[in-house]
């Protein structure tokens, strides 16, 4: 308790990891590198100042899923077997126009070992190790080629939105390479949207706002994901250099479960508007959701309504089934 108060005033958390000796534990080094790794976890446990965490099999399982799974991420991060990191394609609908306007990529891992993992999984991983940045380009890679082949499929104004971690967009030569791979594929840069979440903005907000102002004189767009959920200064969202908004599906999932008059969601949506943004709702499930969103101006959506996101070859397949802006 003495402990607890001390780095409480000093303002410093803490962890204590636990290991139940027993004969089976003979490795002296195993037992080191266990302590280390459980302490690590109980640092993350926040309902208290010094968390207090017992190594279990099920810690363990997860330790040796993320050793593994960083492994991977390091050898993909090397040129090996890239083909295990590859790109799924949502489709954007507009809603005046009720044509398809773009697609988000969406990275997916298949790993060796686990099979699928989830994004919310390997991103983290990716982002403290640093691989996130040559994982980065090749995301932009991948999802530049999509976007030449939409248009040597005849679909010049279908866009493409890239998520850009905040620690590859902070790098300081991010603006000229990544506007140089946009020259070297020959793509157009109006049609290409990055996506970045709210919260990039809390911190080195000046610094950032600079990069998207170099990123939209290259002609690149610029998204705000997951609007609503990690931004606290609506009075500097004026100043911002983006051109559109992400309601986060938070918000459009409410739509289903409250009446129309007790959501915010159209205050949001004409919030946006009157600052000059488009808006765009994402995580859109049902036709209510759709009604709601198209009376209240909501200018683009996407989610399941639309579709689930689609392997590179079912995205132009969708293309030709449904109403788009090709060239006739």
């Amino acid at each position: 308790y003495d402990l607890e108060a001390l780095l409480a005033i000093e303002r410093i958390g803490g962890g204590i990891g636990v290991i139940e000796l027993n004969n089976e534990l003979t490795d002296v080094h195993q037992l080191q590198k266990n302590l280390i790794i459980i302490s690590e976890e109980a640092t993350n446990i926040s309902n208290n100042d010094i968390g207090i965490c017992f190594f279990s099999e099920e810690i363990q399982t997860r330790i040796i899923r993320k050793e593994a799974v960083t492994r991977e991420l390091t050898q993909i991060a090397n040129g090996e077997r890239v083909d295990r990191l590859f790109l799924q394609y949502q489709p954007i609908i507009d809603l005046q126009s009720n044509q398809i306007s773009g697609f988000e990529a969406l990275v997916r891992l298949n790993s060796d070992s686990f099979g699928r993992i989830p994004p919310l999984e390997f991103i983290p991983i990716a982002e403290k190790t640093k691989f996130i940045i040559p994982l980065g380009y090749h995301i932009i890679h991948q999802a530049l080629q999509f976007l030449k082949k939409l248009r040597e499929y005849g679909y010049p104004d279908v866009a493409v939105s890239i998520n850009i971690s905040a620690i590859q967009l902070l790098k300081a030569d991010f603006v000229p390479n990544f506007c140089k791979i946009v020259e070297e594929s020959k793509v157009d840069p109006e049609s290409i949207v990055l996506e970045l979440t709210e919260s990039i903005f809390a911190s080195n907000y000046q610094e950032i706002n600079q990069i998207l102002r170099e990123l939209q004189e290259c002609g690149i767009k610029i998204a705000i994901d997951d609007f609503g959920t990690g931004y606290s200064s609506l009075a500097r969202e004026r100043e911002l250099n983006v051109n559109c908004m992400k309601i986060d599906k938070a918000f459009i999932d409410k739509l289903m479960v409250l009446e129309w008059d007790k959501t915010i969601t159209g205050d949001i949506i004409s919030m946006g508007h009157k600052l000059g943004h488009c808006i765009l709702a994402e995580g859109v499930e049902h036709d209510k959701q759709r009604r709601y969103l198209q009376t209240h101006g909501c200018d683009k959506i996407q989610g399941y309504l639309i579709s689930k996101p689609l392997d590179e070859s079912a995205a132009i397949e969708f293309l030709a089934k449904h109403p788009h802006g090709q060239e006739n």
